[in-house]
């Protein structure tokens, strides 16, 4: 029985999607029953907003500066941007001496400050002058300037204290440029 349901309901649906497709070629009403067409064109509405322009890790930081702060040749930046991270790394020559730099920007900075604060409880000094927030540990440095994040990061065998001025000064002049 069900199969001589299917046999009879197979045509109806065969049917049915055909009414429901559609053509390519033009309906051969006449003129008289088509609706007059009328082009009506507005202005664009002059649109302003509010959010900061999407920073560039990799701009914020070129390789010339990175190479300045770490004090030894790095090879071309990586950058990575999505919804969660927007970052730039520089890392050392493989031949080279242990050396990297990464530039975090945005929500991925301060989810990284977040965790060296509160889950890894790191010991931060501020960095007088930088941004409207600043904090520093060995090798990583992290500011806010009005809503925008920003982390530097620094990894080498040598004692920070030599990179210390440098990365300072490099945070001052990331951050007269957001």
């Amino acid at each position: 029985m069900s199969r001589n349901v299917f046999r009879m309901c197979v045509p109806l649906i065969v049917v049915a999607l055909s009414a429901c497709g559609g053509s390519s070629k033009k309906s051969s009403a006449h003129p008289a029953t088509d609706a007059p067409t009328t082009a009506v064109t507005t202005a664009p509405e002059a649109t302003t907003t509010t959010a900061p322009a999407k920073l560039d890790a990799c701009e914020l930081v070129t390789k010339a500066q990175a190479q300045s702060v770490i004090g030894t040749a790095l090879q071309d930046g990586i950058s990575v941007a999505n919804a969660d991270l927007n970052s730039c790394t520089y890392a050392g020559d493989p031949s080279g001496p242990t050396a990297q730099v990464e530039v975090f920007v945005g929500a991925g900075a301060k989810k990284f400050y977040d965790d060296d604060n509160t889950v890894l409880q790191h010991t931060f000094t501020d960095v007088p002058g930088l941004g409207d927030e600043s904090h520093e540990e060995d090798f990583a440095l992290f500011f806010r300037k009005g809503s925008t994040w920003v982390a530097l990061r620094l990894t080498s065998l040598d004692d920070f204290s030599t990179f210390k001025p440098r990365l300072d000064a490099l945070g001052k002049d990331v951050a007269s440029r957001i």
